[in-house]
């Protein structure tokens, strides 16, 4: 009988100890959400963040006009950067990373590969810049390519044209560092 009281006690400590695990991550995974927004701790807006490499910019436009820079990914990885643009009237998110070292030997195939993954199959040409553009069931679009030693994703609010989307990547242009 004691025998069945510890596995009954064993296992009501097992279900409360993943209880209090699945909180701890919990808090953990939102502190995390909360303080990755932006590298900015004194309070100013995210135009002060400078990306540490040469960025793209669509050609007439300044980072400032764009509503700066947001650094979205962790702190401790490697840098990528994003700023908000529209084509037309539809909203879209840039970011932009330098080329991952993986890339650099294969970096066709590999981008290819990597907008499999996104399931951005159709492939566009915008004056020589491979883009692949994947469409969801709701409407909002990606896009991936390379350009200048960057990895760029574009992912749209709203279904863009083939037309404009080609317009926009062509339009981008390596901007100044500072």
């Amino acid at each position: 009988m004691s025998g069945i009281r510890r596995f009954v006690l064993s296992k009501k400590t097992l279900v409360i100890a993943s209880v209090i695990i699945v909180m701890i991550v919990g808090l953990l995974v939102t502190w995390l959400l909360i303080n990755q927004k932006s590298d900015n701790t004194d309070g100013t807006n995210t135009i002060s963040i400078q990306p540490e490499y040469q960025t793209a910019l669509p050609s007439g436009k300044s980072i400032e006009e764009l509503g700066g820079w947001s650094r979205i990914s962790p702190p401790k990885t490697d840098p990528v950067y994003a700023y908000s643009d529209k084509i037309g009237p539809v909203g879209i998110s840039v970011s932009e990373q330098l080329l991952p070292d993986a890339f650099k030997n294969d970096l066709d195939n590999q981008v290819a590969e990597l907008a499999k993954k996104f399931n951005a199959t159709t492939q566009i040409d915008a004056s020589g810049t491979k883009a692949y553009i994947g469409t969801s069931a709701k409407g909002p679009q990606s896009a991936i390519f390379s350009q200048d030693g960057l990895l760029i994703l574009i992912k749209s609010q709203e279904n863009v044209s083939t037309a404009d989307w080609i317009k926009y990547i062509q339009s981008l242009t390596l901007a100044s560092k500072y």
